[in-house]
């Protein structure tokens, strides 16, 4: 789980937890051991696209992963989606995240935010598939990803990166 969803909702913080959560599983023993002898399978499947998930992609693509990156609306919709003009701070400023996804815009609105991290992801070749995921349920050694139009994506690891705009589940 990366991103808003870790609960601090700041944009350095998700694109640092997205960047780690894939050094993580580089760096886990039995990712190691997967079997890679099913091309179908994916390394990774990312679900959400925004800060996390991109930074999470672009760290799997430098890492050599094969990944699927989902997102149900569109890239970094949460920013999209706020005012025009908003201003959207990148604390703490002394902080630089992991990774390659980074805060360079210093205009501090919405756009100018936007426009940076849509530049970063395009040069990277980071496209994601547009697509609702309803849910992941592990089927012997991977995970199958369901996406509501009824395909599925088997991938050796998930990152949930949805943000507090997805349609998690609650309790009960």
């Amino acid at each position: 789980v990366v991103g808003d969803l870790t609960g601090i909702p700041l944009l350095k913080f998700s694109a640092d937890s997205g960047a780690r959560a894939v050094m993580t599983i580089i760096n886990d023993s039995a990712f190691g051991r997967r079997d890679t002898s099913d091309a179908q399978v994916v390394d990774l499947a990312i679900i959400g696209g925004g800060v996390s998930g991109y930074s999470a992609a672009l760290e799997a693509r430098k890492r050599g992963l094969s990944f699927s990156l989902f997102e149900a609306a569109e890239p970094f919709a949460t920013i999209a989606n706020f005012p025009k003009g908003k201003p959207i701070f990148t604390y703490p400023t002394e902080m630089t995240p992991a990774g390659d996804l980074q805060c360079h815009d210093k205009s501090g609105v919405k756009e100018g935010r936007l426009e940076d991290l849509d530049e970063q992801a395009r040069t990277a070749g980071i496209e994601p598939t547009i697509a609702r995921v309803d849910h992941v349920q592990r089927s012997g050694r991977v995970l199958e990803v369901h996406l509501a139009e009824g395909a599925t994506v088997r991938a050796h690891r998930v990152i949930v990166g949805i943000g507090r705009s997805g349609d998690y589940r609650r309790l009960g």
